[in-house]
């Protein structure tokens, strides 16, 4: 269980990184969305993202654009309220090779909740669409 809160907050956050939707229409209010903040070079992001899948694309908020990820190198953690840390660090990438990629990082970032605490950071890669 832990373990899955573990895979589900790493690959929002790093999804999160990933963007797309209309700025009427960013998921920021759907069940499991996970809003975070993502910096790709000189460009600061908040992003959203929706689902449970490791390679979940991010939306960007206020625009249309959305960032796939293609690899990871991020760092979770859990701490259950009153139990040990458990930590995390996930670092998956898509078999094929890509062009025109990015590098982000994802700053440490927080999430507190009645089970405990999540924490994320580390850096992911992908392109943003459309290309």
């Amino acid at each position: 269980m832990k373990r899955r809160l573990l895979v589900l907050v790493t690959c929002g956050a790093l999804a999160a990184v990933a963007i797309a939707s209309t700025a009427g229409a960013d998921p920021t209010h759907a069940k499991n969305a996970n809003q975070l903040q993502a910096v790709c070079g000189t460009l600061n992001f908040t992003v959203v993202v929706n689902g449970n899948g490791e390679f979940t694309p991010a939306h960007i908020i206020g625009s249309t654009s959305v960032f796939v990820p293609t690899s990871f190198n991020i760092t979770s953690t859990f701490t259950p309220t009153g139990g040990p840390t458990f930590t995390e660090t996930d670092t998956s990438a898509k078999a094929a090779p890509w062009k025109n990629t990015m590098t982000c990082t994802i700053p440490f970032q927080s999430f507190p909740s009645p089970q405990g605490t999540f924490t994320l950071e580390g850096t992911v890669t992908g392109f943003l669409t459309p290309r």
